[in-house]
């Protein structure tokens, strides 16, 4: 069986020998680096690497993002098998030819999927919404909606049927969730397994404060994503698990990070979580998951006035949620501001 490991590269001279070394199999493989115009050494690193892995393939091209670089990878590819690492990542050692094995034990197996996991305090932890797909188990998208938690393209195995599906190259937040979603629900038989396969290697500073100056750009990215996946997806069961996946523990998130670095409401603000709000009313989604969007902006926000508020109040009506008066909520709710977690918790959250 030859395994084919397609790596985007953007910026990733300190990192990248790291993750090329990690690619530890006994079976016949191939490493698809695809150097995304790399402003850096990486390109200069990827001609020194090239001498000393023979299996390694270099693509150069402009700067086009992380989609368009793994699809370029995916149009290159020569695998019965096909993984995904992100240069500033790492297999765990010996995982590959692990995953393989389970693989390669039953022909209706498309995916396996692995656990990836944060490296803290010298050890690996895996994610704790992860929990429910922690488990030797072969599953389907329909038996087991837990599978999106993994809605990442690290630490799984992909069966090289899937050759030709794509990732979603004309947005930059969530471009894996339709990917993950059509391999999902194309698949047979999934394979659960509980082992750390994949190490995540946070760099430092990044993931929260990108979220929080991006927000607009990235909720218009949730609203076209969500949009995709919930056309995708065959089952209510289903479109209400993604709703807690992308509405709760993506979006809400992603709105708590913003409101962490610039608490004051905004027309503009208020203006672009209603239109989310709004969006979710033409598909199954999860109350709570809509609640605590509602919580997070209500308690994480200031200087709300009487006319925003009041915006907000009739919106929610609209989707038949009651507010209380701005008197009341001055009272009531205001007071009871949110305590938000700590930016490394809230990473978690916002990059799995």
């Amino acid at each position: 069986m030859k395994i084919s490991i397609i790596i985007p590269v953007y910026n990733a001279a300190h990192t990248l020998r790291r993750a090329i070394a990690s690619v530890d199999t006994k079976h016949q493989y191939e490493i698809i680096c695809i150097n995304d115009g790399s402003t850096d050494e990486s390109a200069m690193l990827l001609e020194q690497l090239q001498k000393e892995y023979k299996n390694i393939v270099c693509i150069n091209q402009e700067n086009q993002g992380a989609a368009a670089s793994r699809n370029k990878g995916l149009s290159c590819m020569t695998g019965d098998v096909f993984m995904f690492l992100d240069a500033d990542d790492e297999f765990l050692p010996r995982r590959i030819d692990f995953m393989a094995d389970y693989y390669q034990q039953d022909e209706h197996v498309d995916i396996v999927i692995g656990q990836i996991a944060r490296e803290n305090n010298g050890e690996w932890q895996t994610i704790a919404t992860h929990h429910a797909i922690q488990k030797q188990e072969k599953v389907s998208l329909a038996q087991c909606p837990e599978i999106m938690q993994s809605i990442g393209p690290g630490g799984k195995m992909f069966s090289n049927k899937y050759v030709d599906i794509r990732f979603d190259e004309d947005i930059v937040f969530c471009e894996e969730h339709q990917f993950m979603i059509q391999a999902y629900k194309k698949a047979r038989d999934i394979q659960l397994l509980p082992n750390i396969v994949y190490g995540y290697n946070e760099v430092e500073g990044s993931v929260t404060d990108q979220r929080a100056e991006q927000f607009e750009i990235y909720i218009r990215d949730a609203i076209n994503v969500r949009a995709r996946v919930m056309e995708t997806l065959l089952l209510p069961e289903e479109r209400i698990y993604y709703s807690y996946r992308m509405d709760e523990l993506i979006v809400s998130y992603l709105l708590q990070a913003h409101l962490m670095k610039h608490k004051a409401i905004t027309q503009q603000l208020l203006q672009t979580v209603i239109t989310y709000i709004k969006t979710m009313q033409s598909t199954d989604y999860s109350g709570e998951a809509l609640f605590r969007i509602v919580s997070v902006l209500e308690r994480g926000g200031s200087n709300w006035t009487k006319s925003l508020y009041n915006q907000w109040r009739e919106a929610l009506l609209s989707v038949g949620i009651g507010r209380p008066s701005y008197y009341r909520f001055k009272v009531e709710i205001l007071p009871r501001r949110a305590k938000f977690r700590g930016k490394m918790k809230l990473k978690q959250y916002l990059k799995r």
